[in-house]
């Protein structure tokens, strides 16, 4: 019974990839989240395979994540009227 129900859940969820992509190219829309079909081949896969379980959930804790640009670099402060950079150095001493 087991080794029926997997494959026929492998052509279930196929089949369902199948009729969302028809309908989406009948509606004609580009819906910026994941595909049903798409969530239920990972969780299909996560079923099988443990190492797919921690790659979703780190995929989650990336996606909660705030993301900042910023380039790592230490705060310069710039007066462009004078053409001066005031730079911070390691002993706390501020030099132009």
């Amino acid at each position: 019974m087991w080794g029926v129900s997997l494959p026929a859940l492998a052509l279930v969820l196929v089949g369902l990839a199948i009729m969302e992509l028809v309908w989406r190219r009948i509606r004609r829309t580009r819906e910026s989240g994941a595909p049903f079909s798409g969530v239920a081949f990972d969780e299909f896969t996560a079923f099988l395979h443990g190492s797919k379980r921690v790659e979703l959930d780190q995929r989650v804790t990336q996606s909660l994540m705030r993301e900042e640009e910023q380039d790592g670099a230490p705060p310069h402060l710039i007066d462009l009227d004078r053409g001066v950079v005031f730079l911070n150095r390691p002993d706390g001493d501020s030099k132009n």
